[in-house]
């Protein structure tokens, strides 16, 4: 993508933003609700929410520094935040995880009994709501426009919603014969949240490594550069991550009996052509009269 076409995605700021307010409100209600209730799980949900707001935060900045064109100290952008971002959200989950799943499994062992009065109930179904619009309206703009800002906010969302179901199924356990299954749940729950993190690192440090593009990218990509006028074929083509977009360097083989200025021009123009594609920030087309033997 030419880097003048950059801008900031102002719709996925104002989703992340949403996110950071209805989180900030939710970890009051549930932090709340662990006081008045002793509830494992509203304490595990609690977690889960202050995990959300400082991934909503770091993801809100993050967008708006991708967002910025490259400069001397950063001559290929700054494409690499937004995995940054969902990095250090994946690794504060995981240690919230570890957290509930500690308290959980203390819990247990000295025989807390939560009070479970129907104000909880309504905490939990609030959030799995609100968590759940958040998760539509992310992966709409997802689809239009590939961000891991809003690929970590999905997956969080998402998780949130499958969480806050299985609260609410605790919560009725708990109240109608089982009291100690609100604080069984947290286990689970907190379990989901750790996997989840480890998920989410795996997916960004594949971006932030420089792994290569599937297979079928990379023969699209030579596919560009060859349809380019003046180019007879494309060769020895390689790309890698750079944050979510591609740095891409390809060979293109001209007729040798052109000027040096012609193939130049030809260079250039499989440069541009490969740099309006959507996932490339960076392109170098090198120029050769031969084709490899």
């Amino acid at each position: 993508m030419l880097a003048e076409e950059k801008r900031v995605d102002r719709a996925a700021k104002r989703i992340v933003l949403a996110s950071t307010v209805g989180s900030a409100l939710a970890l009051v209600g549930l932090g709340a609700a662990y006081v008045v209730y002793d509830s494992r799980l509203a304490l595990a949900q609690a977690a889960d929410s202050f995990s959300d707001i400082f991934t909503a935060a770091a993801l809100l900045v993050s967008i708006h520094i991708a967002a910025r064109p490259p400069d001397a100290n950063h001559p290929f952008g700054h494409q690499r935040a937004e995995p940054i971002a969902a990095l250090m959200a994946a690794v504060i989950a995981g240690v919230l995880a570890i957290e509930v799943l500690r308290d959980a499994i203390g819990a247990l062992m000295v025989g807390a009994v939560p009070r479970l009065d129907l104000p909880l109930l309504g905490i939990f179904l609030v959030k799995v709501v609100f968590k759940l619009v958040i998760a539509l309206l992310a992966s709409a703009r997802g689809r239009r426009q590939p961000s891991p800002a809003l690929r970590a906010l999905q997956v969080d969302a998402r998780n949130d919603v499958a969480v806050g179901l299985l609260a609410v199924g605790g919560f009725f356990g708990a109240r109608y014969g089982w009291p100690s299954l609100d604080t069984w749940l947290a286990i689970p729950v907190a379990l989901w949240v750790g996997w989840s993190g480890f998920d989410l690192a795996r997916e960004n440090i594949r971006l932030l490594m420089g792994e290569a593009p599937p297979e079928e990218r990379q023969r699209s990509l030579r596919a560009v550069a060859a349809a380019v006028d003046g180019v007879r074929s494309a060769h020895d083509l390689r790309a890698r991550f750079h944050g979510l977009e591609l740095d891409v360097h390809v060979h293109v083989v001209v007729d040798p009996a052109i000027t040096v200025r012609e193939a130049h021009d030809i260079g250039e123009r499989v440069e541009t052509r490969l740099l309006a594609e959507d996932d490339v920030c960076h392109a170098i087309a090198h120029v050769d009269v031969d084709a490899p033997a």
